[in-house]
């Protein structure tokens, strides 16, 4: 039986959660070559393969304190609960502070946090209620980015600040350039999903939040977990799964620094390789290194940052899901 016939979470204890974390994030990284990204056989100027490897086993403690503090405090009860207790933001703010305080190659891992963040803690309140389809978890993590709180908000922009990425865009009203953002936020009272439903246009992290990871659960994990079932590799997988959302959706990350046209040249050479075999091919193997080739001589201006966190998310569910490789 295919782990694509049963999708039922497949966790026995917290600690499962940390591992899937921790290895989703370690599975996304490594993948190769994924095109434009650090990954192990590339490296930027000033930033490497390695940072990633320090900065993903900084946050493991921040996982793990998180989601068995979520796992202590949630209730098992017949009405409905509130998830507000999580304490999302504060997350944020420990992890992207580790992430920076274990290597020099500043920020690398802000999107594995966002994305993740919810991901485990929605796995955390499904172990601890013993909810095992993926339609309960779903359901879950839409309540966690529903109850999410104001001070959540505040605190994202406080990671945010933190990282220091590069290539942010901008909102018309609270936007994180602006010093009078944190004030307007508390004075209209903007929870965590309004913001991100604000800058959904331009980000797709933010366009994940406000769809309940449409993205990564409803697109990208069928494809990965067909393409997983297929190649029986998890790296074939990972870097098609890359190569398909990029097809799919323009990298927001490469609209901000280089224009919509760069984006789209990407996912046009993207469809191109899945058309001709991908990795499994000679023809698919030889396009996608030439892809890369050319999207690394930017130095990161082409580079499908944003992509790369979804695939983490993915890789993180289909982790849940029992995936064994």
């Amino acid at each position: 039986m295919s782990i694509q016939d049963n999708l039922n979470i497949d966790l026995e204890s917290v600690e499962d959660i940390i591992r899937c974390t921790t290895l989703s994030s370690l599975l996304e990284v490594s993948g190769y070559p994924k095109p434009g990204n650090i990954h192990r056989t590339k490296d930027f100027n000033k930033t490497r393969f390695e940072h990633f490897l320090a900065g993903i086993a900084a946050i493991q403690p921040v996982f793990s304190n998180f989601c068995n503090r979520i796992y202590k405090l949630t209730k098992i009860q017949k009405k409905k609960a509130n998830f507000n207790y999580l304490d999302l933001g504060k997350f944020f703010i420990e992890s992207t502070k580790e992430m920076i305080n274990w290597q020099k190659g500043g920020n690398i891992l802000l999107g594995h946090i966002l994305i993740l963040g919810p991901l485990a803690a929605s796995a955390a309140i499904s172990l601890k209620l013993g909810k095992k389809t993926l339609e309960e978890y779903k359901n879950i993590l839409n309540q966690v980015i529903d109850d999410a709180t104001v001070f959540d908000t505040i605190n994202l922009y406080e990671a945010i600040k933190l990282s220091q990425p590069g290539g942010l865009g901008k909102i018309d009203k609270y936007d994180l350039t602006d010093k009078n953002s944190i004030k307007e936020i508390k004075k209209d009272k903007v929870k965590l999903r309004e913001i991100f439903v604000l800058s959904q246009n331009y980000d797709l992290i933010s366009k994940e939040y406000s769809t309940g990871f449409h993205i990564i659960i409803n697109e990208g994990l069928p494809f990965f977990l067909k393409s997983f079932n297929k190649s029986n590799d998890v790296n074939i997988a990972t870097v098609h799964t890359f190569l398909k959302l990029l097809s799919n959706h323009p990298d927001t990350l490469i609209i901000r620094k280089s224009g919509m046209k760069a984006a789209e040249m990407v996912s046009e050479k993207c469809s191109k390789i899945l058309k001709a075999g991908g990795l499994i091919t000679y023809e698919g193997k030889k396009l996608i290194y030439e892809l890369d080739e050319t999207l690394q001589e930017k130095d990161g201006k082409l580079n499908p940052g944003t992509t790369a966190d979804l695939i983490a998310g993915i890789l993180f569910m289909a982790l849940i899901l029992g995936l064994k490789f």
